[in-house]
């Protein structure tokens, strides 16, 4: 038999957990034909040379709404092995979208994603309106990437509410036209929909992310969408009052958007936060368990690295849970300036803290650090903390935080330590079992950080360097469990029938290596973006995309659909 390519020598990793199987691979016309011994002449063969080929890795969690504009490869994710993505994530994206709402979808981006304005108003084409339009334009020019796209709620609400979807819940007729938008979508082939409850997500100006605003009574109806179509998944960013990792409130949600949807619905997030009791994690887990049992698939995600943003406070998105702090959103330098010179914004600030008001940053001082500065004389405290500059200063932290930045006109850069900074606490969650890995937010936050390589930092951080898991559970992990949960039947293992989508790695060498500036937005703008080592080669159905970390010119990806 003649195949289009063969990889010979290959230390298999199935994607199912089992162990690694020593043979070859045979790919005809995009799908996997045989697997273990191989007869037969190919147009190509690879020698693997005892490299590990695995599926190709699947992330759950990203932002390229957007960066599919102008980026049809979705560096840097297409580094790193990762040849299928889920997008529009957290309630946000750019359609369904009426032409005079465009600035308010951006700005909705720039405050919950992290998304320069000019970049989504001059990169983004916005040569759409309807959600199935947007998903034809997105792809029509070819995209490196297998892409799923859920529906962002806020963009619908706001499509069918107008300005006002930041202000109240939608009536009974808004209710059906959503749910007539998010049908027409899913048969179109979107992958279900998503929204964001949690406190630190405003929109333009501060207002709360319109999905914020959305009743039981919503989203009940557009859950009974989804049953009725039978196919999709639900993404929720839940609410976390006062930084409490969920609330009953959110818990009664979750059980019932499952319940009444019949689908899987994923959370986000598990996330350690600084002075957090671990058992309050495993507590929310045993509340869980009920629902497990009775069949519902509520799994949480969280990110299996550390979560350090940078920031400045031109773009305080890690204090957005604050109220004081929403007056800050889409303002100017000087307006900025003297809100934060403002004795009322500090005591609200201070008082906020003391009520435990933070989602993000809770009032540990000892986590945000000096990243860069904007003036030479202030080249020393770049590494030093806020906790220790105030000592030094005899300041109380939240005086020298804003006054360090007001001296610089707002240019000094933070890296604040939000979450997951423990490796042995974290070890535990990630090996919970129901918890998924996801939370990459490849393509958001373009300019504090860039975590786009989620499965290279697992294998070479959780297999290589502490032994937290097999290589073979992490490739499970990262293959076939979400492919599972979002129900790709054709995606993520290795066996004769399922989509050539594939990754070749060397196990001991596989890693991000250090995020670096490139000025490569439209516009010459810049953004953060993390390289790969260790990836030897990716192929998305069937073609290979990039070989030895270089490129090699096809577009291969597809949409995916429930």
């Amino acid at each position: 038999m003649s195949y289009d390519l063969t990889i010979t020598n290959a230390r298999i990793c199935d994607g199912t957990g089992k162990p690694l199987l020593n043979g070859s691979i045979a790919i005809d016309k995009g799908k996997i034909v045989e697997v273990g011994r191989i007869d037969g002449s190919a147009r190509r063969v690879i020698d693997a040379d005892g490299r590990v080929v695995a599926p190709g890795f699947i992330d759950i969690h990203t932002h390229y709404d957007a960066q599919i504009s102008w980026d049809p490869l979705l560096t840097s994710s297409c580094w790193h092995g990762i040849t299928t993505v889920l997008m529009g994530n957290c309630g946000v994206g750019v359609a369904p979208c009426k032409p005079d709402a465009r600035g308010i979808l951006a700005w909705d981006l720039v405050n919950v994603e992290a998304m320069p304005y000019d970049v989504l108003m001059g990169g983004v084409s916005w040569n759409w309106e309807t959600f199935p339009e947007y998903m034809t334009a997105a792809t029509a020019r070819g995209v490196g990437l297998n892409v799923g796209f859920l529906v962002p709620l806020s963009a619908l609400r706001s499509y069918v509410i107008g300005e006002e979807a930041s202000e109240r819940a939608a009536s009974e007729d808004e209710t059906s036209r959503m749910c007539a938008i998010l049908r027409e979508a899913m048969l179109a082939g979107a992958y279900g929909f998503s929204l964001s409850l949690f406190e630190l997500h405003n929109g333009y100006q501060g207002k709360p992310l319109a999905s914020r605003l959305a009743s039981v009574a919503e989203l009940t109806a557009l859950a009974h969408v989804m049953r009725e179509l039978n196919k999709g998944i639900i993404e929720v960013n839940v609410p976390r009052p006062g930084g409490v990792e969920l609330s009953d409130d959110a818990f009664e949600l979750l059980v019932m958007l499952a319940r009444e949807s019949g689908r899987p619905v994923t959370w986000l997030a598990i996330l350690d936060f600084p002075g957090m009791a671990f058992e309050e994690h495993q507590q929310v887990m045993e509340r869980f368990e009920p629902a497990f049992r009775s069949g519902l698939r509520i799994l949480p995600q969280t990110t299996p690295r550390p979560l350090r943003v940078f920031t400045t406070l031109r773009e305080p998105f890690i204090f957005g849970s604050f109220r004081c702090w929403r007056e800050a959103l889409n303002r100017s330098v000087a307006e900025q300036i003297a809100l934060y010179r403002s004795p009322a914004f500090r005591d609200e600030f201070r008082d906020g803290l003391k009520a435990g008001a933070g989602a993000a940053f809770r009032g540990d001082w000892k986590t945000i650090e000096v990243a860069g500065v904007g003036r030479a004389e202030n080249r020393g405290l770049i590494g030093r903390t806020i906790a220790q500059i105030a000592a030094d200063r005899a300041q109380n932290p939240i005086d020298a935080f804003l006054d360090l930045a007001i001296s610089e006109e707002l240019a000094t850069g933070f890296t604040a330590s939000v979450a997951n900074v423990d490796p042995e606490r974290l070890q535990k969650i990630i090996t919970m079992p129901h918890v998924l890995l996801g939370l990459s937010d490849g393509g958001a936050h373009v300019n504090q950080f860039c975590d786009a390589g989620l499965p290279s930092y697992v294998i070479h951080e959780w297999v290589k360097k502490r032994g937290a898991m097999t290589l073979e559970e992490a490739v499970r992990r990262l293959t076939s469990e979400p492919a599972e949960f979002m129900g790709l039947r054709t995606k993520g293992r290795i066996a004769a029938g399922m989509d050539a989508d594939l990754v070749m790695f060397d196990p001991d060498a596989i890693r991000p290596r250090p995020t670096e500036q490139v000025d490569d937005l439209p516009g010459g703008k810049p953004r953060l973006v993390e390289p790969a080592e260790g990836v030897a080669m990716s192929i998305v159905n069937g073609e290979i995309l990039f070989e030895n970390g270089v490129y090699q010119g096809g577009l291969p990806g597809r949409l995916v659909k429930s």
